[in-house]
C-alpha cells in the first residue's frame, strides 16, 4: 500500500474544515457527518490512494475498508480543502465524485479527467489539492453512511491533456459525447495544460477486436489542438458479430524539451439501434405433463431407473416487437440519400426501412449502415446465453407494408406501419431448443419394491423481454420498442403408483395459461 505525503500545515480553510468536520459534512449531505455509521452500512474508510500526483484521465485507486457491492448501495469520494492553482489562485473546494467498487477495500477513481480537471472552478489549471478525502456510501433507500476519520492528502495535478470537445462532425452535443457511433466522423478538441506542446498523437484502438488501429499524428500550432475535421477520425463500425464494442481513445504530446505526456480513456461504441435485455425471464405456459415410457415395474427388490431422450421435442424460439408507434411512423418515411427523416432532428440519426425489420440508417448524410431486427435479437441472444445462429424472417402480421418500391428510394405506407404496432411483427429465430439439450441423458430415479413407475416430461414455454434502443448523434438514448423472445425448457420426472395402467400421476404442475396466446387457443 503507497505510503501517505508528508504533512503540510494547512491553510484557515482546511484546518477549521478539519477541526469541524463531522458538522460540516452533515450540513453538506443532508445527513450525517464523519462518525456515522446509518442503519445497516458499516462506515467507509479511506486509507491512502494510489498516487498523489497525477495527469488528468490517470486511473487512481482508493484504499479503505467497508467499501459496498452495488446491491448495498452507491459510493463518492468527498473533498474538501483548498486547490492552489499553478497561476497563484486559491480555490475552496467541497466536492464529491462517483467511485467505482472493486472490491471491499479498493474503490476506482474514474472522474478524474479527461475533460475537466476536477479542481477548481474552470476545469483546466493544473496545481495542488490540500485537504482531507473521505469516503460516503448512500444506500438504495438513501441512508447516507460516512467515514469516521477522513484522511488528509496533497494531491498534485501535473501538466496534462484536457479533452474539450468529442463528438460528431455534424452534430452540436454541447458536451463530449459519452458514447459513440460506428462508422461516423468525430471531432476531438484538446487544450495542453502545463507545457508547450509540438506535437499531438491521437490514436483509436479497440482492444479484444480485430478492427486496425487508427492513428492520426501532426505538428502543433499551440497549445489547443483538433483534429478529424477532415472526416478522417472514424470509430470503426461496429463488426457483425457483436452488438458493440469498447474503444480506447489516446492522446499524446511532445513538447519542446522532448517529454512526452498522454490522456487515455474508454467509449463504447454502439449501433444507432440497439437491442438491450437484462436476463429477465417469465413462466408463460404450463403444459400438460406428457408421458414418455412405459409401465416400468420396480420388483420385489425395488430398481433404479434412468431416463433418456429417445424421441426428443424440438422448439423454435421467437420474438415479436411492439414499436413506440410515433417514434416508428416519424423515422420510417425516407430514402437512401441524405434526406432520409430523422436528420431534421436537432443531432438526429436518419432511419429508413420498408416493413419495420430491416433498419437502413446514415449519420449526418453521410455514413451509414443497416442492420435486421432479427440480428440485434440474435446478436442479443448469443452474449446473453452463448447460443450462435443467424434468423431466418418471418413477418406474421399480414398488413402491406410497402407501396412497392425499391430500395434506391424507399417510402414506407406510414399509415400501415403504424397499424403494425397494434399487430406487432413476428421474427422466428432460425436457431431452436431441444428438450434433448435441456434434459441431457443423467436423469435417474428409485422404483421402490412393489410398485410402478413412469417418466414424464413437461414443457414449458418462457417469456424474456428486453427494449429496441436508438441513439441519437450524441448518444442520448430512446427506448422505442419492447421486444418479446418466447424460449422453451423441460422439466423430467418419475410419476410411482401401485398399479400400472392406470399410469401414475405426475408430481409436475398441471397445465396453466400464463400469458397468452397459448396451445390450443
Amino acid at each position: 500500500m503507497p505510503t501517505l505525503p508528508p504533512t503540510r500545515t494547512l491553510s484557515p480553510v482546511v484546518a477549521l474544515t478539519g477541526l469541524i468536520a463531522a458538522s460540516l459534512l452533515g450540513c453538506a449531505s443532508n445527513g450525517p457527518g464523519p462518525g456515522s455509521t446509518g442503519e445497516g452500512l458499516s462506515a467507509p474508510e479511506v486509507v491512502a490512494l494510489s498516487t498523489y500526483e497525477a495527469s488528468i484521465g490517470t486511473l487512481v485507486e482508493v484504499y479503505g475498508e467497508n467499501f459496498p457491492y452495488r446491491s448495498e448501495g452507491r459510493v463518492v469520494l468527498a473533498f474538501q480543502g483548498n486547490f492552489e492553482a499553478d497561476d497563484g489562485s486559491v480555490h475552496p473546494i467541497d466536492e464529491e465524485f462517483e467511485a467505482t467498487v472493486i472490491d471491499r477495500g479498493t474503490l476506482r477513481w474514474g472522474s478524474f479527467g479527461p475533460y475537466r480537471v476536477p479542481f477548481g472552478p474552470s476545469g483546466n489549471q493544473t496545481g495542488e489539492f490540500f485537504g482531507i478525502v473521505f469516503a460516503r456510501t448512500i444506500a438504495d433507500d438513501g441512508t447516507v453512511t460516512e467515514g469516521t476519520e477522513p484522511l488528509e492528502v496533497s494531491f498534485r495535478v501535473k501538466p496534462s491533456l484536457l479533452v474539450h470537445e468529442l463528438q460528431p462532425l455534424s452534430a452540436n452535443c454541447g458536451a463530449p459525447v459519452e458514447r459513440a457511433l460506428g462508422g461516423a466522423s468525430y471531432r476531438l478538441r484538446v487544450e495542453a495544460l502545463g507545457f508547450n506542446p509540438t506535437s499531438f498523437t491521437y490514436t483509436i484502438s479497440a482492444p479484444g477486436t480485430t478492427l486496425e488501429p487508427l492513428s492520426i499524428r501532426h505538428a502543433a500550432t499551440g497549445r489547443f489542438d483538433d483534429v478529424g475535421e477532415h472526416g478522417d477520425f472514424i470509430f470503426a463500425d461496429v463488426p457483425e458479430d457483436v452488438l458493440s464494442y469498447g474503444a480506447i481513445l489516446t492522446v499524446q504530446a511532445t513538447d519542446t524539451e522532448g517529454r512526452g505526456y498522454a490522456s487515455a480513456f474508454s467509449i463504447d461504441v454502439h449501433r444507432p439501434l440497439e437491442f438491450f435485455y437484462n436476463g429477465n425471464v417469465t413462466v408463460a405456459e404450463v403444459m400438460a405433463p406428457a408421458p414418455v415410457s412405459a409401465c416400468i415395474p420396480g420388483g420385489i427388490n425395488g430398481r433404479s431407473a434412468s431416463y433418456s431422450e429417445s424421441m426428443s421435442e424440438t422448439r423454435d424460439r421467437s420474438m415479436s416487437v411492439s414499436w413506440d408507434e410515433s417514434w416508428l411512423s416519424s423515422h420510417t418515411v425516407g430514402s437512401a440519400s441524405a434526406n432520409t427523416v430523422g436528420l431534421s432532428e436537432s443531432n438526429g440519426v436518419g432511419f429508413a426501412t420498408t416493413d419495420g425489420e430491416a433498419f437502413r440508417w446514415n449519420v449526418g448524410g453521410e455514413v451509414g449502415g443497416t442492420i435486421g431486427i432479427g440480428k440485434l435479437a440474435s446478436l442479443a441472444v448469443k452474449a446473453t446465453f452463448g447460443i450462435a445462429g443467424e434468423t431466418n424472417r418471418a413477418v406474421t402480421n399480414d398488413v402491406d407494408r410497402t407501396t412497392g418500391l425499391n430500395e434506391a428510394s424507399t417510402t414506407t405506407d406510414t399509415e400501415s406501419t403504424t397499424e403494425s404496432n397494434s399487430n406487432s411483427m413476428g421474427e422466428t429465430f432460425a436457431w431452436s431448443v431441444s428438450s434433448t439439450e435441456t434434459i441431457g441423458r443423467g436423469f435417474e430415479g428409485q422404483i421402490i419394491a412393489g410398485t410402478f413407475g413412469v417418466f414424464y416430461r413437461q414443457t414449458l414455454r418462457l417469456m424474456r423481454r428486453g427494449v429496441l434502443v436508438a441513439y441519437n448523434q450524441c448518444g442520448a438514448a430512446k427506448v422505442v420498442g419492447d421486444l418479446d423472445f418466447t424460449d422453451w425448457t423441460w422439466s423430467p420426472d418419475l410419476a410411482l403408483g401401485s398399479e400400472c395402467p392406470p399410469l401414475p400421476i405426475s408430481n409436475l404442475p398441471p397445465a396453466e395459461c400464463i400469458v397468452s396466446p397459448c396451445a390450443g387457443e
